[in-house]
């Protein structure tokens, strides 16, 4: 095997070997006795083969109206999670109906740490999708 063809070969298996976050908003409902309130649920996923515990996964997200402006910035905790497992984090929109939802923004990773070591390039492992009629990405 030529050294070039190995060199592919390696780069591909590593690129394979990137842990990957599954990242889902999974349900929206009308918050109880909020008029306009909306709860989010989201879904994190770490069932990788050879995953690792996610301690921490604080996500910047910029939420969008309907009318495509911006409504609202939240900071979002997601973690902890372990390795193999799977959790669901609720979080709370107060005067926002979800009704008025249009967009989600993973705008920025501020906090990632995963088997014990802080992870700078997190944002590439994140894979958000959506179940709902609100799109969720990057």
């Amino acid at each position: 095997m030529s050294v070039a063809l190995a060199s592919v070969l390696a780069v591909g298996t590593q690129a394979q070997a990137q842990p990957q976050l599954q990242v889902e908003l999974n349900r929206l409902e009308p918050m109880a006795g909020a008029a306009d309130g909306c709860r989010l649920w989201m879904v994190l996923a770490n069932d990788a083969t050879g995953a690792e515990p996610v301690a921490t996964l604080r996500l910047d997200l910029v939420i969008f109206g309907a009318d495509g402006q911006i409504a609202r910035r939240a900071a979002v905790e997601l973690g902890p999670v372990g390795a193999g497992r799977t959790t669901v984090r609720l979080f709370d929109l107060a005067g926002l109906a979800c009704d008025r939802l249009g967009r989600l923004l993973v705008n920025d990773v501020l906090a990632c740490r995963i088997g014990g070591q802080d992870q700078p390039g997190c944002a590439d492992m994140l894979r958000p999708t959506s179940r709902v009629g609100v799109r969720f990405g990057l």
